[in-house]
């Protein structure tokens, strides 16, 4: 039984909550979620969520021509729904594609050009352009407009203090975010074990934010450098997962020490103060006790490198162009899904120790695939994950025909790695203050 107010909410319905996510093996599926940054094309600066160029125009406008359904807070439009899809706004006005979750990347790739041709429509004739980037490359945190959700205002203030990045990670940062499915307590553990091992690796690989302020910023990564230094409670690598018997129930002690945000009644966001949750079910927060939507909203405030759900979400990937624009799911899926390419990238990574995870998180930014790493630098073994990847879903694609067309999607990114260079090394070859709207569009 579902908790109320009236039903107290258990510890084993906590970990109850992830076996729910599991499915079987036949019925694994992808999910993406795509983040955008849209400036304004003549002077390259964040497009404000308010006005007649702004945010909240373009919402309006995909309701008015493709019948997009608004989702509403007060007067003011803040996410789109259609069907299972769904179109929701970052702190910054960032426009996110919270797709369906597909079995075959050809269908994750028509609802993302679908939206993309759909908002390119309604965006050009207010002189916008959609940037596939991991930063907002010229306007700074304190240019740019906050998006009226409660949620973020919220936030906003509970994060402010914890470190000295969080606004910027909030109204500058963008990301391709791939979700992935699981068949048992063990399987999700080896997921979440290797997508945490596997993020140094991922952001290098998919390093895409060089320029910011206007100018080349010394990064190649600076989004993955924002989020190493926002909220290191609830960020980074979860260092417990390598742990020899790691369950859900060592996830779930986790989780209800890091401090909650928020919960919601009635429509109504209600500030925790900073409350744990392991508090929460100790002691109401304002007459309220807690409910399991509660610990669901919970878990979306931990932004870890990799975080569970009743899906494992893996978030170490910065927004890229449209030609990359799927190579990220398809080297997830290649890595994940495929048993023998998996087992093989978990031999590359299995004997990093946790300190030289960390210290490759804290270089990537800078150096990217250049990072040394065992005596070299981290371009071999991407190389390796890349053909791992490709192997495994030519793989997959032999037992479900539906899948034969997947590894295409890796291809572009084959062609960058095996040159040792990340999408970064393409913008820095090409930057020009004046060119960057051109230079960094979709």
């Amino acid at each position: 039984m579902a908790a109320t107010q009236k039903t107290p909410l258990t510890r084993e319905a906590l970990r109850q909550y992830f076996f729910n996510g599991c499915k079987t093996s036949d019925d694994l599926k992808i999910g993406v979620e795509w983040e955008k940054i849209g400036v304004y094309k003549e002077s390259g600066k964040a497009i404000r969520y308010s006005g007649p160029r702004g945010v909240r125009t373009i919402l309006k406008a995909l309701v008015d021509k493709y019948g997009w359904t608004p989702v509403m807070s007060g007067p003011n439009p803040i996410a789109l729904k259609k069907g299972g899809t769904s179109i929701t706004l970052e702190p910054g006005g960032q426009i996110e594609l919270s797709g369906q979750k597909a079995t075959a990347l050809h269908e994750n790739a028509l609802e993302l050009f679908t939206h993309l041709a759909q908002i390119r429509k309604v965006s050009e004739p207010l002189g916008i352009v959609w940037l596939g980037t991991g930063i907002q490359p010229i306007s700074r945190a304190a240019e740019i407009e906050w998006v009226p959700k409660k949620r973020y205002e919220i936030m906003r203030q509970a994060l402010k203090n914890h470190a000295t990045l969080s606004h910027r990670m909030m109204k500058e940062t963008a990301s391709i975010q791939t979700s992935l499915d699981y068949t048992s307590e063990k399987d999700a553990v080896q997921k979440l074990r290797l997508a945490m091992a596997l993020a140094p690796f991922l952001s290098a690989i998919f390093s895409n934010s060089p320029v910011s302020g206007g100018v080349l910023s010394g990064f190649r990564s600076e989004r993955a450098f924002i989020w190493r230094h926002t909220a290191p409670e609830r960020t980074g690598i979860l260092t417990q997962v390598f742990r020899k018997n790691f369950s859900f129930d060592d996830y779930v002690e986790y989780a209800l020490d890091v401090p909650m945000i928020f919960i919601i009644r009635k429509g109504h966001w209600i500030p925790s103060g900073g409350m744990t949750f392991r508090d929460y079910l100790a002691r109401p927060l304002k007459g309220h006790r807690p409910t399991l939507e509660d610990w669901e909203l919970h878990l979306t405030t931990i932004f870890t490198e990799s975080r569970l759900k009743t899906y494992i979400e893996i978030r170490s990937v910065d927004c890229q162009k449209m030609i990359l624009g799927l190579a990220a799911p398809a080297l997830i899926k290649g890595l994940f899904y495929d048993p023998k390419s998996r087992e093989k990238a978990w031999k590359i990574v299995e004997d990093i120790p946790v300190e030289e995870l960390t210290r490759l998180m804290e270089e990537v930014p800078r150096s990217a695939l250049k990072t040394r790493f065992q005596g070299k630098t981290l371009a071999e073994p991407a190389q390796k994950l890349v053909l791992l990847a490709g192997e495994g879903l030519k793989r997959l694609g032999q037992k479900n025909p539906a899948l034969k067309n997947d590894a295409k999607y890796l291809e572009p990114l084959k062609k960058l790695t095996f040159l040792g260079l990340s999408p970064a090394e393409e913008v820095l070859k090409k930057f020009s203050p004046k060119k960057l709207p051109q230079l960094l569009s979709l």
